[in-house]
């Protein structure tokens, strides 16, 4: 789990840090709440370790504003403090926090109330992956996107029929991310995702199945049918722009696509294994027969 600790003073975070590490974590060490607010930011920790008493904006003021970060994962914050003063447990419960620690801290009570966190922060997960929607982006999340294909696929064999699948991966989220932080880059992919939702017909189904990946669905369609699609994505993604403080962020893409069915290939070796045609390839080779995956079909119907 990536954790960031908080706290004034180095000894002690590195103590602690040295800990978690024993752990299993994956830790940051951060001395002022300003500037772990910063890496907070830019970087979705699961879990905030950190002491009530901080200098910059101070520890409570950094618990609101972790709060106020619109992301789809939470993330989990204890205090450490002397809390002999109920009024001090009560302003960080008010503040948004998780769960409190009385100094000095005890091993085994740190250990035993990290694995609490930790099993809620996996319950979310689980609910999270399930079938649904992306929370960011609207469209269907990875898992149900994946149970969906596997249906398809069954259909498709059975009726004999050729679709193709569409990965519209954007090439600057890992940079943009780092760069400008999460809210930002998720309001980038929003765009992007009703971008690719207005392209595709209504027969079709788009799906975000990474942090930096989409994939549509195109049922009856030969791979080489799509690419007046993937020209629309292309021409339009440049003009999708987040303004900021300091200019705009817009998406850099890279298309690619693969025909299904493959033969008898797994619905699963389809989607995470079988090789992928890249849209320029395909562009030159427009109308030469060929195609990614399993041959080339004639399409029953051509995206608009």
């Amino acid at each position: 789990m990536k954790v960031l600790v908080v706290d004034p003073d180095p000894l002690f975070s590195r103590l602690l840090k040295a800990k978690l590490e024993k752990w299993g974590h994956r830790v940051t060490l951060e001395h002022d709440s300003d500037r772990a607010y910063d890496l907070i930011a830019k970087e979705p920790y699961r879990m905030v370790i950190m002491d009530y008493d901080l200098p910059g904006i101070g520890g409570l003021e950094l618990c609101r504003r972790i709060r106020a970060i619109e992301r789809p994962r939470y993330t989990y914050i204890i205090f450490y403090a002397d809390f002999s003063e109920k009024d001090a447990v009560m302003a960080s419960l008010e503040a948004g926090g998780d769960d409190y620690l009385n100094k000095p801290l005890n091993t085994i009570e740190l250990q035993l109330r990290i694995r609490a966190g930790k099993r809620l922060l996996n319950m979310e997960d689980m609910l999270r992956e399930g079938a649904g929607n992306d929370i960011s982006t609207g469209v269907v999340n990875e898992a149900s996107f994946r149970e969906f294909f596997r249906i398809v696929i069954a259909e498709s064999l059975r009726a004999k029929k050729q679709g193709a699948l569409l990965y519209v991966q954007i090439t600057n989220y890992a940079p943009i991310l780092d760069a400008h932080g999460f809210n930002p880059t998720e309001s980038m992919m929003a765009g992007v995702a009703t971008l690719l939702t207005k392209i595709a017909r209504s027969s079709d189904l788009v799906a975000r199945i990474s942090d930096d990946t989409f994939c549509i669905m195109l049922q009856h369609t030969n791979w080489d049918k799509c690419l007046p699609v993937a020209e629309k994505i292309t021409d339009q993604a440049p003009n999708i722009a987040v303004m900021l403080q300091n200019g705009a962020i817009a998406p850099e893409v890279f298309i690619s696509a693969t025909n299904f069915p493959q033969g008898d290939l797994d619905y699963l070796y389809i989607l995470d294994e079988s090789e992928r045609v890249p849209y320029n390839t395909a562009s030159a080779g427009q109308g030469d027969g060929t195609a990614a995956g399993d041959g080339a079909a004639a399409a029953d119907s051509a995206p608009s």
